[in-house]
């Protein structure tokens, strides 16, 4: 496999570069994500939606810098595990969402990052490539919950690797020993790893939902970013300026 792998062809990028994964039904996490959003705003609302991940994009718009309104969750072809997706720029954070919900709910959570590299007039860096598997207990572990992560980030053209935590025994651990930094956390890899873990992040099939759509009133600060998603992908260098968007 060559690349990064992407969600319904990356139409949805950046929303699907960054998705988050709980070990836990649907009618778990969303009462659970309503309610922290609570805690923190006061007051937040869910709102249950028919279809898949693919059906729901529409409701994350617009894309917001430094806060996030609108969150989904989604029912995925796997009862074990639902998805967890939001509507920030320059792209979402499931990260502080799947870390504080695996302990809330003591389940486990799992991030995926997929960003394809791609360039620009001139050979300038368009898109920074990047690759990344981390893992989350309910528990406290030495760093927060974090069990595991293992990553390739492009910086300045340049790959790095990082591999910290737990190893887990579905790791190709040789592979980390490549010449080629690129090449020491592959997409096959990534794939692999979270098959391993009842995951097919990247098949569209994957998310049949439903769904549901938790608001909360952040509202974006002045001088803070709020795009449509066509915005967000020229911006973050996914199409060029000049080039429509159709998902």
């Amino acid at each position: 496999m060559s690349g990064s792998p992407v969600l319904f062809d990356d139409a949805f990028a950046p929303i699907t570069s960054h998705l988050g994964f709980l070990r836990a039904p649907l009618d778990v996490v969303a009462p659970a994500l309503t309610s922290w959003r609570r805690e923190i705003h006061g007051v937040a609302q869910l709102e249950h939606l028919p279809g898949g991940l693919r059906d729901h994009m529409p409701h994350l718009e617009p894309l917001t810098s430094g806060v996030r309104p609108r969150e989904l969750v989604v029912a995925t072809a796997n009862p074990e595990w639902t998805a967890v997706v939001d509507c920030g720029f320059p792209h979402g954070d499931p990260v502080s969402t799947v870390g504080h919900l695996a302990r809330a709910v003591a389940v486990e959570g799992v991030v995926v990052t997929s960003v394809p590299a791609s360039h620009g007039a001139g050979g300038r860096t368009a898109r920074r490539g990047a690759r990344q598997l981390q893992l989350f207990a309910p528990t406290a572990t030495e760093f927060l919950n974090y069990v595991r992560s293992v990553s390739v980030v492009q910086y300045e053209g340049r790959w790095r690797f990082d591999a910290n935590g737990e190893v887990q025994e579905f790791e190709d651990r040789q592979a980390y020993e490549r010449r080629k930094v690129g090449e020491r956390f592959t997409s096959s890899m990534l794939v692999g790893y979270a098959a391993a873990l009842g995951l097919r992040p990247f098949d569209d099939d994957f998310y049949p939902g439903p769904g549901v759509l938790v608001r909360s009133p952040a509202p974006s600060r002045p001088g803070l970013l709020v795009l449509s998603l066509r915005e967000a992908r020229q911006r973050a260098g996914i199409v060029p300026a000049d080039s429509p968007v159709e998902p």
